[in-house]
């Protein structure tokens, strides 16, 4: 099993469902030819860089999933047959790919994605334990600064001069050379 990424660039206007039903239509077919399906991102509405079908912009959905290469075969015919798709793009990212390891990577990207969906609880009244904790940081942090290094003079003009002699070392050019000159 090979695993493969398609990247999609569809008509700018379609709608929400239209896109939707593509996803999911392209997807059934990778399932329906025993390909496993990692992951379909919407990258969005991007700006194309030439036209594409006289079309300026386009919007992008990658498609990362696992089979054989009837599944590529399989997934491109129907690319081409349909009019919605600007553009299609297939790459080959890895020669072996164990299912196992697959199925893991499925499981943690859908709990990211949970975890991303989750909403966050309000601020409630802040407890005293943490109102002490943040007096504590905020004491912390009134303490004493830390000192900048010190410079001694010495140093200091050691530097300017080792600075002001590398730009004095420097050839001066007095004369410009006009096109068609030539050097001597």
């Amino acid at each position: 099993m090979r695993r493969y990424e398609t990247i999609l660039i569809t008509h700018v206007d379609l709608s929400e469902d239209e896109l939707s039903g593509l996803i999911t239509r392209y997807g059934g077919i990778v399932t329906g030819q025993k390909g496993i399906l990692v992951k379909v991102e919407r990258w969005g509405k991007r700006r194309l860089t030439y036209l594409i079908k006289k079309q300026a912009r386009g919007f992008y959905i990658l498609i990362d999933y696992a089979g054989v290469g009837a599944v590529v075969n399989e997934l491109e015919r129907n690319l081409k047959i349909d009019d919605k798709i600007l553009k299609f793009m297939t790459v080959l990212k890895a020669e072996k790919v164990d299912p196992e390891v697959l199925e893991k990577e499925i499981a943690d990207a859908a709990g990211k994605n949970e975890k991303k969906e989750v909403p966050v609880p309000a601020p409630e009244a802040t407890p005293a334990a943490a109102v002490e904790e943040t007096d504590a940081v905020d004491a912390a942090e009134t303490e004493l600064p830390v000192p900048a290094p010190e410079v001694t003079p010495a140093a200091a003009v050691k530097e300017t001069d080792a600075v002001d002699a590398a730009e004095t070392e420097l050839p001066a050019r007095e004369e410009t050379i006009t096109q068609g000159e030539k050097e001597t």
